[in-house]
């Protein structure tokens, strides 16, 4: 009787030991930051590298969801600092592997970052995919051929010409800053491309300079 009493106790321990994974929220911790996908939506499977231009941050991770997939990162303060080379006070460049692991093919990718969740980045809140002058840009992706940027009102990408089936895997490779660094930013994932925040004469094939 004592040794059922053992067993089951043993079963109720694992189960509570289980439940951060069962509730999908993953952290991984690489070169200062610490990537999460506590917002749901996807499966973060790994965090390497260093952000560096010639070692980026190379994020893998499967959404599963058709709504939004948030990526959190924490970590980046002034003592981080700017591991790409340009005049801004933060800044590290991203690559993230994403698989599909929805049951609908992907026509275009698009991305925005926030600095307060909900709320898209503003011109102003110093969180940028490495906006300013005289700034070259590395902002692409494989599986899709042409990739637009935005800088006003929000920051957003979108990536386009192409398709992603259920199970394929796209790469992005992007670069983000943050003259201001407070707390957690969020890179925003979406199904549905924000078409009415993209200027159509920022689109640009392959690597993407400003």
């Amino acid at each position: 009787m004592r040794r059922a009493v053992r067993g089951a106790a043993l079963v109720v321990l694992l189960l509570g030991l289980r439940l951060p994974d069962a509730a999908g929220a993953g952290e991984v911790t690489a070169a200062g930051l610490v990537f999460s996908d506590a917002e749901g939506g996807f499966v973060l499977e790994s965090a390497t590298g260093t952000g560096r231009l010639d070692d980026p941050f190379v994020v893998v991770e499967r959404i599963t969801g058709n709504g939004e997939a948030a990526l959190t990162i924490t970590g980046l303060t002034p003592a981080f600092g700017n591991r790409i080379a340009t005049a801004h006070l933060t800044g590290f460049a991203l690559t993230k592997v994403v698989r599909n692991d929805t049951g609908q093919p992907w026509r275009d990718f698009p991305a925005e970052l926030e600095r307060k969740r909900g709320e898209g980045s503003t011109y102003d809140d110093g969180l940028s995919f490495a906006q300013g002058p005289q700034v070259r840009r590395s902002v692409w992706a494989e599986g899709f051929a042409t990739g637009r940027v935005v800088d006003e009102p929000h920051d957003g990408l979108v990536f386009q010409d192409g398709t992603i089936p259920p199970g394929g895997t796209v790469t992005l490779h992007l670069v983000i800053t943050d003259n201001m660094p407070a707390g957690p930013i969020y890179l925003v994932q979406r199904r549905l491309a924000p078409t009415a925040l993209l200027a159509p004469d920022r689109r640009r094939t392959g690597p993407t300079p400003s």
